[in-house]
């Protein structure tokens, strides 16, 4: 192999490679996320539960289509310390669970984690403080 050779593939791997890794993060963040309507649900919050009611579906519903991206990659972390402020269990009409997690931080921001199975991986987004409007 020629030095020239030798340079360009040092150069192609030099560029390609960190390329690659970086689309591997990126892309699931930023590829919209397509979640099926949701019909029913319920809200476990500070040891209560309720179902939710028919215009929360609806909020619910549109707050989910509202943000499709921006979700991290799939099996991070929920913090450890603090358990979820508030639960939403919600239910797709074919009966697909979507589990949504809140956590509110004193001085940071709000985080919310997403799950497509009961006891599945989570994807995690955090909003600024005061911008996470869901139904209470």
């Amino acid at each position: 192999m020629s030095r020239n050779n030798k340079f360009l593939l040092v150069f192609a791997v030099a560029v390609i490679v960190p390329v690659v890794l970086i689309w591997t993060v990126a892309w699931p963040i930023l590829r919209p996320w397509s979640l099926p309507d949701v019909t029913r649900g319920v809200l476990h919050e500070a040891g209560d539960e309720r179902n939710l009611m028919a215009d929360e579906i609806s909020t619910m519903n549109q707050w989910l289509h509202q943000h499709q991206t921006g979700w991290g990659v799939s099996g991070e972390v929920p913090p450890k310390d603090t358990p979820a402020e508030a639960v939403y269990t919600l239910f797709s009409a074919d009966g697909k669970p979507i589990i949504l997690s809140t956590w509110h931080f004193r001085h940071g921001a709000d985080v919310v984690g997403i799950q497509t199975k009961t006891g599945g991986e989570y994807r995690m987004r955090s909003f600024e403080r005061g911008t996470l409007h869901l139904p209470d």
